[in-house]
């Protein structure tokens, strides 16, 4: 029996065609809901985007934020974090502040970039974002990177850091997180909070950063519109988002009767 639904945001719940939450998923959760479903996010955003994005339309229970460095509960307490170690976030500032490629630092309450170019805002407005303050590290603790790099620069960026993996999220794009983190290390973070067990939960998600939760909950539900990694990762691929991809997958898995619309 399905307890609980870990959702992406990005190209999953939120649509860039339209800028918004598609009104048939809307209206799909608030029916999950009434049925006593606990709704997740499980997102690389920041809880800054998380909430410029997607506002107070949906009450969720919890929140696997910055691809798993930080989660939070329903009242968006903190009760994990996981933050970049100090030798890695060392080599990152120093990277940071050479300005050789536009970087974004996430820590707990900050997110800022050392500064813009056209790569980096074109893909910000894809993904429906506004670019962060250009402002300098002041030695806080790191709990993800965004870069807008070419190969070249992600090799120099990457090789030194010896406890940090990355996702890719866009074309030239990457979040470098804690190498002992990722999506479903954050979920299970909010099972063990929520005492919910892993066969009891369902995860929707589009991109190459869903493909490790799409593996471990019991279904697994890619968007049509998803990446080959995250649909071959998944036990079902559902329609586009922009297509009522999370409805139909919900009415195919009989947890919404067939009639809705």
């Amino acid at each position: 029996m399905i307890k609980a639904i870990f959702f992406d945001i990005d190209g999953t719940l939120y649509s860039h065609r339209d800028h918004r939450i598609p009104e048939s998923a809307l209206w799909a959760l608030e029916a999950l809901r009434k049925q006593g479903v606990l709704l997740f996010l499980s997102t690389g955003r920041h809880m800054i985007m998380i909430e410029h994005l997607l506002g107070n339309q949906i009450p969720f229970d919890g929140y696997v934020s910055l691809t798993g460095q930080i989660c939070l509960d329903r009242e968006k307490r903190i009760f994990y974090k996981n933050p970049i170690c100090r030798e890695d976030t060392e080599k990152i500032a120093a990277f940071f502040n050479k300005k050789t490629v536009p970087l974004t630092l996430m820590e707990e309450n900050r997110r800022y970039i050392n500064f813009t170019s056209q790569a980096s805002g074109d893909a910000l407005k894809r993904l429906s974002s506004f670019s962060p303050p250009v402002e300098a590290y002041q030695g806080g603790e790191l709990y993800q990177v965004s870069g807008f790099l070419c190969e070249e620069a992600a090799k120099e960026l990457l090789s030194p850091l010896t406890n940090c993996k990355y996702t890719s999220w866009d074309d030239g794009a990457i979040d470098i997180i804690s190498a002992d983190s990722g999506k479903t290390v954050g979920i299970q973070k909010l099972l063990e909070h929520y005492c919910l067990s892993p066969d009891s939960i369902m995860a929707f998600g589009d991109g190459d950063n869903d493909a490790d939760m799409l593996e471990f909950a019991q279904i697994g539900v890619a968007m049509g519109n998803g990446s080959q990694k995250a649909k071959e990762a998944a036990g079902y691929v559902t329609t586009d988002i922009d297509d009522d991809g999370i409805a139909n997958a919900l009415k195919h898995f009989h947890l919404l009767p067939a009639s809705f619309s």
